[in-house]
């Protein structure tokens, strides 16, 4: 779904930079990590009535080194709610020079999108300086029009490696008018009444920049940053009350009226295809098979500003839809054969909605929710390949707001044990006395695990699914034959692969010795925890399981000499253990991992930091054979 987030990154300055050829002396904290450094950021948005406002911003910002190219590219967007009325801009080199001035004729406009239709086009100017450290200014302003249903957020640092000097950013509007904002950051928050307005000032200085780490929590959460909405809107002569989520979804509730109604034929249609089926659910499962066979997937942000979904009869006469349009079609077939649905807002970015607050810059999708009696169904409706009644990993366990004629509720969606995101791995290794190796291979990928593979798995291009198997083998040069993909397409979905493959310098020889990878899986070789120390918490959002079987067969001119010993780890990340087996010429090597969901507290680094170290120094062992 179209959501208005505005993110305005702004500022100014250099190492020891120039503000109009003022110098200005940067904290060494704050040039610590940074590439860009925002000096200062103003920006005013004047709201005169529920449909109009003007939006003015100053913001400078130097950009360091080539780390940072793109950080001082100007970006917004325009439609029939907004209109970039003025703009300028200034670059300057290290010691304050002007070497470049912008003006509105410079700037890009484009209406390409990834959108089928829209009424948004895009405007830019993209910055071209080949020396740093350089310093950029811009100044402009927008023309808010046909109704505000969400302020800009105070968002100062929008990217990693971004640090701020000072940032300000004031709200006026009628004292008629009342303005809601949630902040996760310790930020300077003032509200007073000036010249029969009523005045929000947000304030921030001196802020550090965002450095990336593996795992951290998702940048929603890492960037301080204050959402701004109102209580009473209009938007596209569509006014409704947002104080709270029952009020914001009788609005919904009200875009979505006679968007449902369906021809006579197509009613009969869908009545004669259930006609013989006992229960809802499997009525439920054969109208959303039949949307899948006949509707694909497109961005359509036209009509209130993508709120709105088009109309079902249009859904099903052009066969395609957004997921404001195809949730709704699904919707109204099932109403036609008697099955009653809800339509619903989610987000595929953010797990929270926040309880308290009610904005429409969280959710970012629609699904349905199909509530039969102790059996809810949630259905993905822009899918074409998802398997009926699976919740795939961008919206399992994540609030939805469901609507209905008496308004929204959150809910939340089920999600799956971390057990049951598993890959089984199943290896059998002919090793030659030349170190080569032949054998074949098998992977099963179930419900996260193969959402997030069976596309490789599947395709019809070999190269993809090569891709695939090389992500979790390590031969060297290897070649493959006979493969084969069986997908399971129910509720708890999975994939398997197989394949035969014949590699050459699989294991090393010395001598009479020769040396064996205890686990050639590609999976096993790369730590995300390296570095030395932690800033941020450690998030795992989807915790998986992991079993591998790799059986040795080990030539016959060959006698084991010694092998891994084995593994056992416990921790409140996760468990590892490894067990070998020696059987005659045979030894098999087992592998079980289990990664668990949760966020963990930065204190906690070190300790994830040696389980992860141990499971890999676990699957870098080797067989050791030696010449009879």
């Amino acid at each position: 779904m179209n959501k208005y987030i505005f993110i305005f990154i702004c500022a100014l300055f250099t190492l020891a930079g120039y503000a109009h050829g003022n110098v200005v002396v940067i904290e060494d904290s704050l040039r610590k990590d940074a590439v860009a450094i925002i000096q200062n950021f103003d920006a005013v948005f004047i709201q005169s009535d529920l449909n109009n406002a003007t939006y003015k911003v100053k913001e400078t910002i130097t950009v360091l080194n080539e780390q940072g190219k793109g950080y001082a590219d100007f970006r917004t967007y325009g439609d029939n709610f907004r209109e970039l009325k003025d703009f300028s801009g200034v670059i300057r080199n290290v010691s304050g020079a002007v070497i470049k001035k912008i003006g509105k004729k410079d700037l890009t406009v484009s209406s390409m999108s990834e959108q089928m239709a829209t009424d948004s086009y895009s405007i830019g100017y993209e910055c071209k300086v080949p020396t740093y450290p350089y310093t950029v200014e811009y100044t402009y302003e927008q023309k808010w029009k046909n109704g505000i249903i969400s302020y800009p957020p105070f968002a100062p640092i929008a990217r990693y490696g971004e640090a701020v000097v000072e940032a300000n950013y004031r709200i006026e509007l009628p004292t008629s008018m009342k303005l809601r904002y949630t902040s996760n950051a310790d930020f300077k928050i003032e509200e007073k009444q000036e010249s029969g307005k009523q005045v929000y000032i947000f304030s921030a200085n001196n802020m550090k920049p965002m450095i990336s780490e593996p795992y951290s929590p998702p940048g929603y959460v890492l960037s301080p940053r204050v959402l701004i909405a109102p209580a009473n809107f209009c938007f596209d002569s569509q006014c409704g009350d947002m104080s709270d989520w029952k009020n914001y979804g009788l609005w919904v509730s009200k875009l979505l009226k006679t968007r449902d109604v369906l021809p006579p034929l197509i009613v009969s249609k869908l009545q004669d295809m259930v006609k013989d089926v006992k229960t809802d659910r499997e009525k439920v499962e054969i109208i959303y098979k039949y949307l899948q066979d006949n509707s694909r997937y497109v961005s359509i942000q036209l009509g209130i500003g993508g709120f709105q979904p088009i109309e079902a009869s249009s859904v099903l006469k052009t066969n395609f839809g957004d997921c404001k349009g195809l949730s709704n079609a699904m919707k109204a077939m099932l109403s036609a054969v008697g099955i009653s649905s809800n339509y619903c807002e989610i987000s595929t970015r953010e797990r929270d909605l926040y309880k308290d607050f009610t904005n429409v810059t969280q959710t970012d999708h629609a699904i349905l929710l199909v509530p039969l009696k102790n059996d809810s169904i949630w259905l993905e409706c822009t899918s074409q390949r998802l398997p009926f009644g699976y919740i795939h990993n961008r919206i399992a366990g994540h609030d939805a707001l469901v609507v209905s004629d008496e308004g929204g509720t959150l809910c939340r969606l089920p999600e799956y044990a971390d057990k049951d995101n598993k890959t089984i791995t199943n290896l059998v290794i002919n090793v030659g006395e030349d170190g080569s190796a032949k054998g074949n291979l098998s992977f099963s990928e179930y419900l996260h695990a193969y959402n997030s593979n069976v596309w490789y798995m599947t395709s019809k291009d070999r190269d993809y699914v090569l891709k695939y198997i090389n992500g979790n083998v390590k031969f060297p040069k290897i070649q493959y034959s006979n493969i084969n993909v069986v997908e399971q397409k129910t509720e708890s979905p999975s994939c398997t692969l197989t394949s035969d493959f014949v590699a050459g310098e699989f294991a090393n020889k010395t001598g009479t010795r020769m040396f064996i990878p205890i686990c050639p899986l590609d999976k096993s070789v790369s730590n995300p925890f390296s570095s030395a120390t932690r800033v941020f918490d450690i998030d795992i959002p989807h915790g998986y399981s992991e079993s591998d079987t790799i059986v040795f067969n080990i030539p016959e001119l060959y006698t084991l000499e010694s092998m891994p010993k084995n593994v056992s780890l416990t921790t409140p990340f996760g468990t590892f253990e490894t067990e070998v087996m020696s059987e005659g010429n045979k030894v098999i090597y087992i592998q079980r991992k289990d990664i668990f969901t949760g966020r963990y507290d930065k204190s906690e680094y070190e300790a994830i930091k040696d389980f992860f170290t141990k499971m890999i120094n676990a699957s870098k062992q080797r067989l050791v054979l030696k010449k009879i």
